[in-house]
């Protein structure tokens, strides 16, 4: 059975496929056929993803007989989650939810903490269930969580480009809530224009509340008082260049309201962009300025934001494709995640005649195996077939 097979029973918790590490260690290319691939300088797997992982396998280990529970899902990938559900991991909630079927949280259930944190809500109920907590979020989501803090300490309102879903983001409001603070969440630069607006006084204070999705602002948020003194964060995900003009266009709307003085008192920031989120990005422009491809394939779950802002770096300069794996490439159908709309899509003719190189890149929470199957399968796709003698130093199974 290949190595590269997404649906294999991931004896190593490492997922690791020889076709990646082989493009890993050389040059980041290969040629097959009609087709040239090549592959982001960095990619896949960061080092929380990682981290989270293997406590869940520890956890595993170290309390066998007793019932083993995720929050949610521990990496937005789901195969991952597919992995651990059949070795027995329980759900709390999300799409692989048991609570239902399984009864409520006992004093002697073991419940696992995701890498995107938790809520003080959450957090709260299993203190006070008394159950065994095994705590496997990111320390890059720590980073935003103390700086928070320490807004809320100065008055400061806190500004977070994030996504309102997000399990990292709704951790970082429940938190600012929790200590008295306020905040307000914007998901890009539309988002944050109508915030601007409001600071500037081009538009009135109360259509932030008509405009934005629920839950973007705090409770009893109001915008007169609480966009006075701004400081902001960001959820480790995003897209890093959008983060920065964010940055930029608030600190501008509170200079021509305060001038340059008073935008120095009353504007803070802190990017908190994760290492590996940017070197990601960093890893796709290059190859887009440098060894540009006809078009890039994205790896990744449907849910993960990081996946999605890889896709966006592209700009248009060429067609992304957002896939979460293989089943979802075809000869002349590709199904993928839309980054402007978030819709799932069908695209026929994806694939161009003659000669062609393509790119590919993973999210943070994608295993090798699945980025390993999905080159393999855009290959025979493209009526190319990997030629194994054609990447230096793998000895490569089908």
């Amino acid at each position: 059975m290949s190595v590269d097979r997404y649906d294999n029973p991931f004896e190593r918790y490492s997922y690791k496929s020889p076709l990646i590490e082989a493009l890993r260690g050389g040059t980041g290319e290969l040629r097959s056929g009609r087709v040239t691939v090549r592959i982001a300088r960095s990619f896949g797997f960061c080092w929380g993803v990682d981290r989270a992982v293997a406590m869940v396998r520890d956890a595993l280990a170290q309390f066998p007989g007793r019932r083993l529970w995720l929050l949610d899902q521990i990496i937005h990938n789901p195969h991952v989650n597919a992995d651990f559900k059949a070795r027995g991991v329980r759900f709390l909630r999300g799409p692989f939810s048991d609570l239902a079927s399984d009864g409520e949280l006992r004093a002697d259930d073991v419940v696992v903490i995701p890498a995107f944190s938790a809520t003080v809500e959450d957090m709260q109920r299993l203190q006070d269930v008394g159950c065994t907590i095994v705590d496997t979020t990111c320390p890059w989501v720590i980073k935003p969580h103390k700086r928070t803090l320490s807004y809320v300490k100065d008055g400061f309102t806190t500004l977070i480009h994030g996504l309102v879903r997000h399990e990292e983001t709704r951790a970082s409001c429940s938190l600012i809530a929790s200590r008295g603070g306020r905040y307000v969440v914007v998901a890009d630069r539309g988002q944050a224009g109508l915030v601007c607006d409001v600071i500037a006084g081009r538009q009135p204070p109360d259509m932030l509340a008509q405009s934005l999705p629920q839950g973007a602002l705090s409770a009893g948020f109001d915008a007169a008082r609480d966009l006075l003194h701004l400081g902001t964060v960001n959820q480790t995900t995003m897209l890093a260049s959008e983060t920065r003009e964010i940055e930029r266009m608030v600190r501008a709307a509170i200079a021509e309201r305060d001038g340059e003085d008073g935008a120095r008192e009353n504007f803070r920031e802190l990017n908190t962009i994760c290492r590996a989120t940017q070197e990601n990005q960093d890893a796709v422009e290059e190859l887009a300025h440098e060894r540009a491809p006809d078009l890039m394939v994205v790896v990744g779950g449907y849910d993960s934001s990081n996946t999605r802002n890889l896709t966006r770096v592209g700009g248009g300069r060429f067609p992304s494709y957002h896939v979460i794996g293989p089943d979802s490439i075809g000869p002349l159908e590709i199904v993928h995640r839309d980054p402007a709309t978030d819709h799932i899509v069908r695209t026929r003719g994806w694939l161009p005649e003659g000669e062609i190189v393509i790119g590919f890149t993973a999210g943070a929470s994608t295993p090798d195996t699945l980025l390993g199957a999905t080159v393999r399968t855009v290959l025979d796709c493209a009526g190319a077939p990997l030629d194994e003698t054609a990447v230096p130093g793998a000895a490569l199974r089908r």
